[in-house]
């Protein structure tokens, strides 16, 4: 039954790399424009995260209250995936256009949202991806917009404002830098959710129902992360981990996503009774999140929405990219070592966050786990 799956996947990248090249080949580049908040009218503001990645999708919202406070009277909206629209619901934007990759909507979808995009006028439309996205550049490029937005780079042809790219490289810096390259004031923007008072609830109340009232504190551990881009920390070491944990007398909530269902029987098997939970929907999950005293996850979506949720975070890099990808250190604890974590390394930087007391960057031996972002 995969290979339906499979091919519908393929042939759909390969109409869709089919469709860009010919869009390359007949449209001319666009003109430079000079663009001044000061001197323009901006009232239709459209940001674009084409992505299908919790974390990208996440990374997107620090963008949103910068715009609005800038523009407050403006009407915002927002290109991304369906799970964008689920995380972006209570932030101040206006409307949300769902994109989709799915074979064969994604043949014919976008004409449709394109349409849909130059009707509305839009006086700004900016790709919020700062890594060149092609189907970011794309959906900014034909919006219709007045002004165009984006990082030079191979698939800026059809922006007509041009922006450098930042010199900063980590993701949580480099779009504040893109936000005050276009002219809005300089802040950290950090991404952020919000949960409504309901969903806070209904997710204390789940947290509630798993723990033991006779320990604390509470720790989430998600055991996902994408395996095939050798993120994911081994089940063996994550097992080992909560075991550990559970035996000083802490609550843990093993979490696991949609790739990791097929683990589900190894890990119950493993780890006996202590709660173990898969949560399709991402809000009522972040609401569970937020609920956690510390949340343990590898380089994966799970990181950016605990860091967007305030959550305290140890995040486990099994790759030297942690000053790509990782949370700033306010937000997010990040272990990492050249041979790969040990659990006794991770074990120490959970009890560290968790009594606040913090390893001294200068006390590091040359054995010890990297904490750094």
């Amino acid at each position: 039954m995969a290979r339906p799956k499979n091919f519908r996947y393929a042939l759909n990248q390969k109409i869709r790399r089919i469709a860009k090249t010919v869009m390359r080949w007949v449209t001319n580049e666009s003109k430079e424009k000079r663009l001044d908040f000061q001197c323009e009218e901006i009232e239709r503001i459209l940001l674009v995260r084409a992505t299908s990645r919790m974390g990208d999708s996440i990374l997107a919202t620090g963008a949103i209250p910068a715009f609005r406070k800038s523009f407050p009277d403006a009407r915002i909206d927002f290109v991304g995936s369906r799970i964008s629209s689920a995380l972006l619901r209570n932030l101040p934007i206006d409307n949300h256009f769902t994109i989709t990759r799915r074979f064969p909507h994604a043949s014919w979808s976008y004409l449709v949202l394109l349409a849909q995009l130059r009707s509305i006028r839009y006086d700004f439309a900016i790709d919020l991806s700062c890594s060149q996205s092609a189907m970011g550049s794309f959906i900014v490029g034909f919006s219709g917009a007045r002004f165009r937005v984006g990082l030079r780079g191979e698939w800026d042809r059809w922006f007509n404002v041009r922006i450098d790219r930042p010199p900063e490289r980590n993701k949580y810096s480099v779009l504040p830098a893109l936000l005050q390259a276009v002219g809005l004031p300089a802040e950290e923007n950090l991404p952020f959710l919000v949960l409504s008072h309901g969903e806070k609830e209904d997710g204390r109340k789940k947290i509630n129902d798993l723990i033991a009232a006779d320990r604390a504190p509470v720790v989430g551990v998600f055991v996902g992360g994408r395996k095939s881009w050798g993120k994911r920390w081994p089940i063996d070491n994550f097992c080992e981990l909560i075991r550990t944990l559970y035996r000083r007398g802490i609550n843990v909530i093993t979490f696991v996503g949609p790739e990791e269902t097929r683990l589900v029987g190894f890990l119950k098997k493993a780890l006996g009774t202590q709660p173990l939970v898969y949560e399709s929907s991402s809000r009522n999950f972040a609401a569970m999140v937020s609920h956690c005293d510390l949340f343990v996850t590898c380089d994966s979506g799970p990181m950016h929405l605990a860091s967007a949720l305030g959550t305290r975070t140890v995040a486990i890099f099994r790759n030297n990219n942690f000053d790509h990808w990782a949370p700033p250190q306010t937000l997010a604890r990040v272990v990492y070592q050249p041979d790969g974590c040990s659990t006794a390394a991770v074990l120490s930087v959970c009890l560290a966050e968790l009594t606040g007391s913090h390893p001294s960057e200068s006390s590091r031996s040359a054995d010890a786990p990297v904490l750094t972002v």
